[in-house]
């Protein structure tokens, strides 16, 4: 038997050498490809990362739509192309913005304008908008010079159309972009900066809901900025949906009554709050500031008739006559004075130590009045004597309790009007309050002004048992109901309500009734008259030598509510210095309740 044969140490060491090699030769050219690419190939991978990144784009949502209380769209989306670029592909800021006003026909000083306020506001990497709404001509040309416009996109967009224009312009606003200032005092705008927000009316009261959330698109761009591949989208979410309470056709009708003319009006139901028309005129189109109409917009900014201004819930205006049924409750309930209670109107009025007469708007007077016919024919006679014993302390804390004085908060922008007493006269007049202060007050003259909201809802009040309602412009947002709210005012007797009630169906049924002219037996309706003085004046000489300029001419007033029988709308009209409250503004009160019972 043959013994075992063992393998020297120098043949196993070789046998592993052996093996070992196919293995050395790959490390070793592994080791080659790595030096190559680590420091030979080293500047061409690092300007190949550079120039091919991967970018997060904003990527904005629709709005939401806007609809009326019928479901008609007041407010809709439509799609628009923009420019957009990263200023960090464009190698000559300069040579680029010469070459694309060449190519869209747009002003080089304005695009350099743009250009570079936005390049300072921006991060690196980031894109911007500058032109808007590019036209079929634009876009073709663009198209056709792309490969010489690095950094250069042409992106879908959404603009505002506001479907009726000017009927509806000072109610829905419009929008424009987000300021320093609002930028700071709301964080959530930061990411808005390139996008339109709402700036005034509806669209930004309720800007919150109707702009949506914004998404996102990381995508890789070459070193033109050209797009190589969307890596993933988080997508945008649509802004909410909004339904007023405005009645689009009933708005648009009214709103032909005011053409020519500088006023407002309030359309609301008396018990819900809802508004269902808020006229102020002049109006504007939306649409021009929506679609960054320069010239259009410059001309709305100089208009000396201010259509940007919302009269119906910022206009203060003496609320004059139409503060009588007022005046006449707060005597009733203090007890100054009863229901049938006689005064002699011989059409002027003396202050004990004072020569100087408080007139009365018909020569001679009205002869004896009580309450009711004092409303009815607006004996200004009546209410000084009554407004002489009740004192401004009894007056302005009742008449706040109706809202007047204060905003009804419908809008950030409401104007709170003016409720004097001795205090505010004190501070804002550094004078005392004086017994002829109250006198003209008991006429709804002197200091105290309210808006046509105002008038509206303490109008409701007289009418619906004594609640001063909030009012609502927006009935649902994406189909959830919005909050009402009132507050019971505090009537010692009920009956007085009624009597004052009373007393506004005279102003247009009476034969002697200031809104006669308006009487329809088939549609009854109740309101009162006022024209307020937009100068106070002495005698009649010099009122006719005032009236010779239209802006010095008394404004009228009329609120109406109607059917008598179940009102179902409150109407408050004011014509800029339409003189005269039977003949210009209650026309417009009564076509707007009998067209709203149509």
């Amino acid at each position: 038997m043959k013994g075992k044969q063992f393998l020297s140490g120098q043949s196993i060491l070789k046998r592993i050498f052996l093996f070992l090699i196919p293995f050395g030769i790959l490390l070793f050219f592994a080791f080659l490809q790595i030096l190559n690419l680590m420091i030979f190939q080293s500047e061409k991978f690092k300007t190949q990362a550079d120039t091919n990144r991967v970018l997060k784009e904003k990527v904005f949502p629709p709005r939401g739509l806007i609809y009326d209380t019928k479901g008609r769209i007041i407010v809709d989306n439509f799609i628009r192309q923009d420019l957009v670029i990263t200023p960090n592909f464009i190698n000559d800021y300069s040579k680029y913005l010469s070459l694309l006003s060449e190519i869209t026909g747009e002003d080089e000083n304005i695009l350099e304008n743009v250009f570079y306020e936005k390049l300072s506001e921006i991060k690196p990497f980031q894109s911007f908008t500058l032109l808007r709404g590019l036209n079929d001509e634009q876009l073709a040309k663009l198209k056709l010079n792309s490969s010489n416009l690095a950094g250069t996109e042409i992106n879908p967009s959404f603009s505002r159309n506001v479907v009726y224009g000017e009927s509806s312009g000072s109610l829905i606003g419009y929008l424009g972009f987000a300021s320093r200032k609002d930028i700071l005092n709301n964080s959530n705008l930061k990411n808005f900066n390139d996008q339109q927000i709402g700036l005034l009316g509806i669209e930004k009261e309720f800007d919150e809901h109707l702009r949506g959330t914004i998404g996102y698109r990381f995508s890789e761009k070459d070193a033109k900025g050209r797009v190589l591949d969307v890596l993933a989208i988080e997508p945008s979410i649509k802004g909410k949906n909004l339904k007023l309470s405005i009645d689009i056709e009933l708005q648009n009708e009214l709103y032909k009554e005011f053409e020519g003319r500088k006023g407002a009006l309030i359309a609301i139901e008396p018990d819900t709050g809802f508004i269902r028309a808020m006229i102020s005129s002049p109006s504007y189109d939306p649409d021009h500031f929506n679609n960054l109409n320069v010239e259009k917009i410059k001309t709305l900014l100089s208009n000396k008739n201010s259509p940007l201004f919302n009269r119906a819930i910022s206009g203060q205006y003496p609320p004059a006559s139409t503060l009588k049924p007022f005046i006449g409750l707060v005597a009733l309930e203090e007890k100054v004075i009863s229901w049938r209670d006689k005064i002699l109107d011989e059409g002027e009025f003396f202050v004990e130590g004072d020569e100087r007469p408080y007139r009365g708007w018909k020569e001679g007077g009205h002869g004896e009045v009580d309450m009711e016919k004092a409303i009815a024919e607006s004996s200004d006679v009546y209410f000084y004597n009554i407004a002489f014993d009740l004192t401004v302390s009894s007056i302005s804390p009742f008449l706040e309790k109706f809202g007047f004085g204060k905003s009804s908060q419908l809008f950030k922008n409401e104007s709170e009007g003016i409720l004097p007493d001795q205090k505010w006269k004190l501070g804002q007049k550094g004078e005392f309050w004086f017994k002829g202060d109250t006198i003209n007050m008991g006429i709804g003259q002197g200091y105290i002004l309210a808006t046509p909201l105002q008038i509206a809802l303490a109008y409701s009040a007289l009418i619906n048992g004594g609640k001063l309602i909030s009012p609502r412009i927006v009935e649902s947002i994406d189909g959830e109901e919005e909050k009402f709210s009132s507050k019971q005012i505090d009537i010692k007797n009920k009956k007085n309500l009624d009597y004052i009630q009373e007393a506004l169906i005279s102003v247009v049924e009476s034969d002697t009734g200031t809104a006669k002219n308006i009487f329809n037996p088939k549609l009854r309706i109740a309101g009162k008259t006022g024209t307020a003085q937009v100068k106070s004046l002495i005698d009649d000489k010099k009122y006719q030598e005032i009236r010779e300029n239209i802006l010095l001419r008394d404004h009228a007033l009329f609120v109406g509510y109607g059917p008598v029988e179940d009102p179902s709308l409150v109407v408050v009209v004011i014509v800029e210095n339409g003189e005269s409250g039977s003949l210009v503004a209650a026309p417009i009160v009564k076509k707007a309740i009998d067209f709203y019972q149509k």
